[in-house]
């Protein structure tokens, strides 16, 4: 039987912006409580509502990278770079669709969210639930709840205009 990865799933409604998700994450990659080298952010949208935005694991920087820095953990699934051999280009950068791939500030190496090996920190440490790391089938049904909020929402935004 095949392996079910696991992957990160964002609550927004339960987020309070508290950034613990950012701060524990560079804090237990680099040390130190920095928000600027976090692999996972905080996106306010108005009104009022915030939004932690992770690295989906889906692989579009894989194939981007022209130094094949990047590849996929087959422990956990996630994407993860080889610092050995990224150059800093920014290639991934500019193919990530979601904007989570970053070159970090004080390395200049590409970073981004390698899931801590399947013990995510953000996770641990969110004391609202707003992010959870869950079975790849879990969070896919999660995913599309959420579309269809948004755009059952956004018709009803249009009728009510018009």
């Amino acid at each position: 039987m095949a392996k079910e990865y696991r992957a990160l799933m964002s609550k927004p409604e339960l987020c309070t912006s508290c950034q613990r998700c950012a701060l524990w994450c560079s804090l237990s990659h680099f040390g130190e409580m920095n928000k600027s080298r976090s692999k996972v952010f905080v996106i306010r949208r108005e009104p009022a509502v915030d939004v932690p935005v992770t690295c989906i694991q889906c692989g579009v920087c894989i194939s981007a990278c022209p130094s094949e820095a990047l590849s996929r953990s087959s422990s956990t699934g996630a994407v993860v770079v080889d610092e050995e051999l990224c150059s800093g280009c920014g290639t991934c950068v500019v193919a990530c669709p979601y904007g989570v791939m970053q070159i970090d500030p004080v390395t200049m190496l590409a970073h981004k969210c390698d899931l801590c090996d399947g013990a995510p920190e953000c996770v641990k440490h969110c004391p609202h639930g707003a992010i959870l790391f869950e079975k790849v089938s879990r969070v896919g049904l999660s995913r599309r709840e959420l579309a269809a909020r948004a755009e059952s929402s956004h018709v009803r935004s249009r009728l009510a205009t018009s």
